[in-house]
């Protein structure tokens, strides 16, 4: 078990030690899709929160309870807004109470809510372009209870470009698609901590390198990856064992 930390997305990237371009994937491409999965995830680094999806999930239940996390606003729409570590995250919610009465507004009263949520931006630096664009539909119910609990779909989508700092004129690309799928994931009214449940990706990357001496380093490869994902109560998650030694952190 480790804990979901937050990962940076060019670590998304990963080592580039293959240079293969033929399945089934190595535990490098594993590597590669924990991290990356890591990142979706995320919740925390040490005691501070930062950002990924079970985060949403935290902010979706503070919604449907009338709570507007700290830097969201709601907009003449409807829609609500905020960013994440200059990532946009805009949700579209309806609130129904325990009685099933569909509500004006999101409030206290809230027992059930169904989510769409999108997160969408950029990341440019000197040597690190990433865009980043996910879609996820989920309701919760029992946001009356001290546990709530969620089920539901996402899609995501990252794309990275890095030019290495260390070899001149490498350039590293990186690009996923993947669905994920949440299964009975339960989470704290009170604190808005995950506290179990599980969830399962599919993960399609494709990875390149260009630039090295020669072209002897330089890599192609398309790989497809499954993963399932078990949530503890204690801020960590359990991967299940993945082929040739690889593991989703």
């Amino acid at each position: 078990m480790k804990p979901i930390t937050w990962i940076t997305f060019s670590l998304a990237i990963g080592a580039c030690s293959s240079s293969s371009s033929t399945t089934p994937a190595t535990s490098a491409d594993y590597d590669d899709a924990a991290q990356t999965i890591a990142t979706s995830t995320a919740t925390t680094s040490g005691s501070t929160v930062q950002a990924g999806e079970v985060l949403a999930m935290a902010d979706s239940v503070s919604l449907a309870l009338g709570r507007l996390p700290l830097g969201f606003l709601r907009s003449g729409d409807g829609r609500i807004h905020g960013n994440r570590m200059g990532i946009d995250h805009n949700f579209t919610i309806t609130c129904k109470d325990a009685a099933g009465a569909t509500l004006a507004q999101c409030d206290k009263t809230t027992d059930s809510a169904t989510v769409e949520v999108q997160f969408s931006g950029d990341i440019k630096t000197p040597n690190l372009t990433a865009s980043v664009d996910r879609h996820g539909t989920w309701t919760i119910t029992g946001l009356q209870s001290a546990t709530a609990t969620l089920n539901g779909d996402s899609s995501f989508s990252l794309d990275t470009s890095l030019m290495s700092i260390f070899h001149q004129g490498v350039t590293s690309a990186f690009t996923l698609d993947a669905t994920a799928s949440y299964d009975a994931i339960t989470i704290s009214t009170a604190d808005r901590e995950v506290t179990g449940g599980k969830a399962t990706f599919d993960l399609k990357t494709h990875r390149t390198v260009t630039g090295t001496d020669m072209g002897s380093h330089d890599v192609d490869k398309t790989v497809e990856i499954h993963a399932d994902l078990t949530f503890n109560g204690n801020g960590t998650a359990t991967p299940a064992s993945t082929p040739e030694g690889g593991a989703a952190q």
